[in-house]
């Protein structure tokens, strides 16, 4: 069984799934899981786990001059 979540409403969840084939302009022939959501009926795609955000290190912002961050003396290399 495939995880599901509902755009609408936002459930996630378990289902066989059909296969959906539709053609991409960009890819070409393509196929997704879809199912339909058991609340309201509509059909969704698979579940994607959202993603972390990636930091960039402070440190990293201050070495890089014209990154918008001060440097470690104090002063800021932006200002003119």
């Amino acid at each position: 069984m495939e995880r599901f979540q509902c755009e609408k409403c936002g459930n996630i969840f378990e289902s066989e799934g059909d296969v959906f084939e539709y053609k991409s302009p960009v890819y070409g022939p393509c196929s997704k899981k879809v199912a339909s959501c058991p609340d309201c009926g509509i059909i969704c795609d698979e579940y994607r786990t959202p993603k972390q955000a990636r930091k960039k290190p402070a440190a990293y912002q201050d070495a890089v001059p014209g990154m918008g961050g001060c440097s470690s003396k104090g002063g800021c290399c932006c200002s003119g």
